[in-house]
């Protein structure tokens, strides 16, 4: 009889530490997968005003914007401040014709992505 349930308990002692190491290595896992979800996504920008390509009757526009997934941002080589969610705003000169702005964005990976904002300043 004491033969059996020592075996019963060290059957049970082998799936608990069986378990215990598969959650383990489990937590590891999806931990790390958490920590590089920034590298998987990459960089992103999103520009909600002006439109690419419209036409400006002002010198200045209101650049608005959001960015994801980064680390530094700026529009023609000028560093911009973003909020806690990467939200931006920022006022740009337009000189009389058509006007590329690049808006560029850097993540802690080093990967940097560009968007060319294009607009037309008509006074």
């Amino acid at each position: 009889m004491y033969l059996r349930s020592n075996i019963n308990r060290d059957g049970i002692k082998n799936i608990l530490q069986i378990s215990i190491f598969v959650i383990l290595i489990l937590t590891v896992i999806i931990y790390t997968l958490f920590s590089f979800r920034d590298y998987f996504h990459g960089p992103e920008i999103i520009i909600t005003s002006p439109e690419n390509g419209s036409t400006i009757a002002t010198s200045t526009v209101m650049v608005v914007g959001r960015v994801l997934y980064i680390q530094d941002v700026s529009i023609n080589n000028k560093p911009i401040l973003i909020d806690t969610q990467g939200n931006f705003s920022e006022r740009i000169l337009l000189f009389p014709g058509y006007n590329i702005s690049l808006i560029s964005a850097k993540d802690k990976f080093n990967r940097t992505i560009e968007y060319k904002l294009e607009l037309v300043y008509k006074n």
